[in-house]
């Protein structure tokens, strides 16, 4: 009975020990996977994207600031032009029908409009010329570092596209009369791994906001967008509906956009880096096949620790 009993605790010794030494081995494997995890994670959470900032907005003003000329062709046919601050409306040039205004780089360029009212575009810059009016009737003419055009829009809609920084919209206050009136930044983050995107994100925008896109996180430098100003034309024999102020897309890649709110610092928009998880399907799905495997490993082990307590009583 001796050598049975010796045996047998023998034999319950071996079971505990090996049960002991698969139970580390697996938890030693569940660490190492769960670092692993962590890692994987952590490098996709730090993994600098490229973020494009979208701007759809109805507005009565906007400012932008030209980086390319080729982008900056504008249709003016049969617009005003002023050479001078202090020109008079009888000293005011007519322009043909056919004309063109040719926007030259580093020109600040300054739209309004009322309601559904004429355009007005305002032109400076210090150095050189804002640019030039073309037709096909050779009727050329280059402007000096000032100009504004009164523009409009009877017969047909503009389409003016344009390349370079802008501000959307004014800070309300006393002496100002044009604001924006209303307006949507969706942000579009590049997918890991393909060449496509999501939206991480929409902000509306309130009347009266100020918006502008930045490239760096401190402030001090304004992203280069792209987008083009719709005007729609004042004539409701031809259009069903004449719409209001002007009709503005921008987007471009950015770091975040500035929001300034009844002169106010406001808020900036951005996408944070958690929202990749939210947003972007492969992450989500790594994340939820994370989320499985942590589960079955906890199943795993809890089996493994009923298992051990039944061979200990046996």
């Amino acid at each position: 009975m001796g050598l049975v009993y010796s045996a047998r605790k023998r034999l319950r010794r071996i079971r505990f020990l090996s049960a002991m030494s698969l139970n580390k081995q697996s938890r030693k494997v569940a660490l190492c996977f769960s670092a692993g995890l962590i890692l994987v994670f952590l490098g996709l959470y730090l993994d600098g994207r490229d973020r494009i900032f979208t701007l759809n907005a109805v507005t009565e003003t906007a400012s932008l600031v030209t980086s390319d000329g080729a982008f900056s062709e504008w249709r003016v046919g049969g617009a005003v032009l002023y050479t001078d601050p202090f020109t008079t409306e009888d000293a005011a040039i007519s322009l043909s029908e056919n004309a063109y205004l040719l926007i030259r780089r580093g020109t600040r360029v300054d739209i309004q409009r009322h309601g559904i009212q004429d355009v007005r575009l305002t032109l400076r810059t210090t150095k050189g010329a804002v640019g030039s009016i073309v037709s096909p009737d050779n009727d050329d003419r280059l402007l000096g570092n000032w100009a504004s055009l009164t523009v409009s829009s009877d017969d047909r809609p503009l389409v003016w596209p344009f390349r370079g920084t802008i501000v959307v919209g004014d800070d309300v206050s006393s002496g100002v009369d044009i604001v924006l009136l209303q307006g949507t930044v969706n942000v579009l983050e590049e997918q890991l791994f393909r060449d496509t995107r999501y939206n991480a994100g929409t902000s509306e925008l309130d009347r009266g906001d100020k918006v502008g896109f930045w490239a760096q996180p401190e402030e001090h430098d304004e992203a280069v967008v792209e987008g083009f100003l719709r005007i729609e034309p004042s004539n409701q024999e031809r259009f069903t509906e004449a719409l209001n102020a002007i009709q503005l897309v921008a987007h471009g890649s950015a770091d975040h956009v500035k929001v300034e709110r009844l002169g106010s610092s406001g808020y900036q928009i951005r996408a944070t880096s958690w929202a990749r998880f939210l947003y972007d399907p492969l992450l989500s799905f790594l994340a939820g096949i994370g989320a499985l495997l942590f589960a079955a490993i906890e199943i795993y082990t809890n089996v493994r620790e009923i298992l051990r307590d039944v061979s200990t009583r046996d």
